[in-house]
Parts: structure tokens; sequence; C-alpha cells
């Protein structure tokens, strides 16, 4: 999403050297993000992810570590790449909102404690620190469910699509005054309001473009109760996507997925195109399906869109290891023989492993194994993963013992930042002969991330990476996570929702009642 940068017409003639000079001076720095945290613990990781060479923005997906830990109440870290577009944070103390960076910029952001019970805000200083405020804030049609009800209330209540148009562009004008009073009192840059108002568009055809998608496919569920007819309908949204279309030069660095919605209304003939030659992406569907659930719909859009469209979910399947490195290789194959010059074909051969892992080898239980006092690495036992269910390994592997069981996954902040109550959590365990196992409910294709981080937060005890069938069994009992649990010595449930490690004494006392204790 981008406008192209405006510049002064009289700079140019006077100095247009110089101005190109200063430009690719400019584009050559990459941005400096720092952060100011009070009371936050130490090694409080910040995750950061950057807009990549040709790529806008993949939410999951980098190119290379992007962590950063806090050291005395504050955090640092470069870009390492020098482009225009947003950064998603992820971690507790961290922004909630993408930022916008630009190259050579220095953007900082302090938490600020909420007064009485109230949370914790982000404020951000540095280069447009104004625009990234509005992110911040939701003031940018970016506020989540409540911008989407008011968007489908303005769509139910239009009665014709000429006045639905006009009701849309109603609801973009207060962001976009937001944005134009920042530039006028040079809060922002020029380019920062064109991507922030580009932005602003692609979330009105986000809002409006996936409620009618939903009204289109089944009327009584989407429940938007238009005014107008279908056919004044079809006209608003195809004048919609034809006004804000995601391909547009300036809406390049858009962090909006909205070319699943044109494709979506492709297929379903509700925005005219050819229908497909061929069906690729149809029969890699399978595959996508817990990134994407109609991937097939990819193949309704012209060839430019698909490879940005189908290169943003590949990547995003990359982060997630939702395939094998062989499904994903066949996948990859298909996606560099149509598109040889896409951004998004040397990130993905650059990820994939080049060659099998051990991890993958036959008859290899890769699941289920420990951490013992002073190891690197988790120690795994021989043999296949049998278990069916929770119970079944308790009793499998822990007879006779009481067992403390957390409920964790890779992607669970909350989860982690529990891990550094641990050492007191293991002395008291260790004293009572408790046993802690640690349960993690991260898909099969995570699992190296899953053993380092239980090596990297010295999670002493036993771990096992549940199978499909084990996390299908735990759907009802582990409602969110983290979940905790304790079993007695007889692999009998005694508690099914126990403290957290970070209650301390409370945890304590409860297993102590729990388990008969004295």
């Amino acid at each position: 999403m981008k406008y192209w940068i405006s510049l002064l017409g009289a700079a140019l003639a006077v100095a247009p050297s110089l101005v190109c000079a200063q430009k690719n001076a400019l584009k050559a720095v990459p941005a400096v993000i720092s952060g100011e945290f009070t009371g936050v613990p130490d090694s409080t990781t910040v995750a950061i992810f950057e807009p990549l060479p040709g790529v806008p923005l993949s939410y999951f997906f980098a190119d290379g570590p992007n962590e950063a830990a806090v050291r005395g109440g504050r955090f640092s870290y470069r870009l390492r790449h020098a482009e225009t577009g947003f950064v998603r944070y992820s971690g507790k103390y961290v922004p909630r909102n993408l930022s916008f960076v630009e190259p050579g910029a220095r953007i900082t952001f302090a938490l600020k404690p909420g007064a009485g019970n109230a949370p914790p805000t982000v404020v951000f200083g540095g280069a447009n620190a104004a625009g990234n405020n509005l992110l911040e804030q939701g003031k940018l049609l970016n506020g989540g469910p409540p911008d989407g009800s008011r968007i489908r209330a303005a769509l139910a209540g239009a009665p014709t699509a000429t006045a639905g148009l006009a009701a849309l562009e109603a609801e973009a004008a207060t962001p976009k005054a937001l944005l134009m009073a920042a530039l006028r009192e040079h809060q922002i840059s020029q380019r920062c309001y064109d991507v922030l108002t580009a932005e602003v568009e692609q979330r009105v055809l986000f809002w409006a473009g996936q409620a009618l998608e939903f009204h289109f496919q089944n009327p009584a569920k989407a429940n938007l109760h238009l005014q107008m007819p279908d056919a004044e309908a079809r006209q608003l949204i195809q004048a919609l996507c034809a006004r804000y279309a995601p391909t547009l030069p300036r809406y390049r660095y858009s962090a909006l997925g909205n070319l699943g919605i044109v494709a979506g209304l492709r297929a379903q003939g509700v925005l005219p195109g050819p229908a497909p030659t061929a069906r690729t992406w149809a029969g890699h569907a399978p595959k996508f399906e817990q990134v994407f659930g109609d991937f097939g719909r990819f193949d309704y859009l012209p060839a430019p869109a698909q490879a940005k469209a189908v290169g943003d979910l590949m990547l995003t399947a990359l982060a997630f290891r939702t395939m094998s490195p062989v499904d994903f290789a066949k996948v990859a194959a298909d996606y560099q023989q149509l598109f040889p010059a896409s951004p998004y074909a040397p990130l993905m051969a650059k990820a994939l492993p080049k060659e099998p892992t051990a991890l993958t080898k036959a008859g290899q239980n890769q699941t289920f194994g420990t951490l013992a006092v002073g190891a690197h690495a988790l120690a795994f036992a021989p043999g296949l993963d049998t278990v069916r269910t929770l119970a079944g390994l308790v009793r499998q592997q822990f007879a006779g013992r009481p067992v403390f069981v957390d409920f964790w996954a890779s992607w669970c902040g909350p989860c982690i930042a529990e891990f550094r109550y641990e050492p007191g959590l293991h002395e008291f365990a260790s004293k009572n002969g408790i046993e802690v196992l640690y349960i993690s409910v991260d898909k099969a294709g995570f699992r190296e991330k899953w053993a380092a981080l239980a090596a990297k937060n010295t999670l002493r005890g036993a771990h096992y990476l549940a199978s499909e069938a084990v996390q299908e069994s735990l759907k009802s009992a582990v409602p969110y996570l983290p979940t905790y649990m304790i079993f007695d010595k007889n692999g009998q449930l005694v508690e099914a929702s126990a403290y957290h490690p970070s209650d301390g004494e409370k945890l304590y006392q409860q297993l102590r009642e729990r388990l008969g204790l004295r």
C-alpha cells in the first residue's frame, strides 16, 4: 500500500541530484525501534515482524532472528531491511496494533501504567509518533469489531449502491481528517500520511467486503439486513473493489489480506472475471486448511494478484509449519514455476530445509522427552507415540507418582511468561516427590521450536508434544492456555484448574491439599 512520495516541484527544479542522493541515502538506512518498560522484568522477550524486501508484512513469518530482550526496562531493535511498511509486535508489553516505519526512522514507545485498574497503555514517540499513536489507539478503522459493526450498519441503512458508497466514504472521512491534521502540523511525514490513508481505505474494503461476501454466501446467517436489493449490493461491491482494488500501486504496503475477499467474490460470480483455466491452488487446498479454509478461491485471481495472495499464505504456512517439508516443497515448486520473479520465491527457498532431518526418521519417537538438570536439550525415549488420552499418558509414564501438568504452546505469550516462576515450582515439586509434565498443544510442524523453547526456558521435567488424538481429547478439558492440572499417584485427576506457578504459595498449598502432603 503506497502513494508515490510527493516531492515539491521547486525542490526538484533547484537540486534534483541532491534530492535523489538524499533519497538513496535514506533508503539505505534501516529503522531503529526502541521501547521503555517501567516495571517489566528483564529477559522479557519482544518479537518484531518487519517488512521484507518486496513483501509488505507477514504477520507471522520472519526471515531470520527477530527478537529483542528487555534489559534494565528497555529494549532496542534495528530492522534488518531498509523498507517502508508496517511492523507487528508480539509480546505481553508491546503495542496491540501495527506501527508504520520508513527507512532511517527512529521509533520509540513507552509502556504507561494505567490509572486504577485500567490496563497499561503504549505511547509512541520519535518519527511519525502521531500516526503510530492513532494506529495504537485504533482510530484508523483498525479498532476491531466495533469498527466492523459501524461499517455493517452503514451498509444496512443505505437504500442504493450510490448511497452505500457515500456512507462508506463518510466512515473513512474522520480517520482521514485526523491524518491530514497531523500532516499539516508536521507531526507525520508525507509518506506516512499516504500509507496510513491508504490503509484506512483498505480497512473500508475489509469490513464491507467481508460483510457482503458473507451476505452473498448465506443471507440468513449473514444477518446484514440490507435495505438495498441484491442487484444494488452487487453494484456497490463492484464499485468498492474497483475504487480500492488491493492491486493498485498505492496499496502495495497494505497489511490486510483483502485479495482473499476479492478472490471469494470472483469465485461466487459477484465480481466479474473469467473462469480459471487451471485449478492449481484448489489441488493444494487440503494442505492449507489450517491457514485458509478456501485456498482454491485464489485460482480466480489474475496472475499478479495470485502471486501476492498465495505468497502471503505460503509464508504463514511456513511460519506455523502446518504441513510437512515434503508437501510444502511441492506447493513451492508450483509457485516457483508460475511466478519465478516473485519476491516470495527466494524467501520460501531459503526457509525450506535442504534435506530431511533426523526428526522425521521412521520409528523414532520425537514427541516425549525429558530435560534433566544441567542439560541443554531434550532427551527422547525410543519408540513410537501410542498415547491417546492424557490419563493414559500419566499412568503410562508416571505410575505411582503424583504429577503437575502444565499445558502450553509456543505461540502463547501468557504461558511463556509463567516460565520465569518455574524455579520455585521445581524446588517444591522436588522436595515433595511430584513430577512436572509440560504438554504442548503446538502443531507437529512446530516440533523444533517446541523443543528449543523447552531448553531455552530450562523447563526441567517431562515434555510431551501432544498428538492430534490427544489434542482432540483435550478440547473440552483445556478450553484456554495456560491451564494447569494435578494428578495423584494413582493417575486420578484431582484438580482440573490448578493455580498458576506465579501464584506461588497458593499453588503449593493447593498441591498439599489435593495430594495429601504434610
